[in-house]
């Protein structure tokens, strides 16, 4: 996607992609890897993601500051995502 001009390099580092993962349902997972891909970014999509947690589970996912993704990144990662 940042190679295709869809998102821009520094967007969503892969570490909070995988901060966000780590917030999905298990139950979202299970099918095949398509029916998972859609299942989880339609949860992703609709999730209040404001209690997102980082994947070490000490800190909140989304704000402000040295460790956390701003949200706004979060939700253009997402649409981009979903548009793509």
């Amino acid at each position: 996607m940042i190679e295709k001009r869809i998102i821009s390099d520094g967007l969503a580092p892969s570490y909070f992609i995988e901060g966000m993962l780590y917030n999905v349902p298990k139950d979202r997972f299970g099918g095949t890897e398509q029916l998972n891909f859609r299942d989880v970014l339609d949860w992703l999509l609709a999730a209040n993601r404001d209690e997102f947690v980082c994947a070490n589970g000490q800190f909140k996912l989304l704000g402000r500051g040295n460790v956390t993704w701003p949200p706004e990144n979060c939700t253009a990662f997402l649409n981009a995502v979903n548009k793509y």
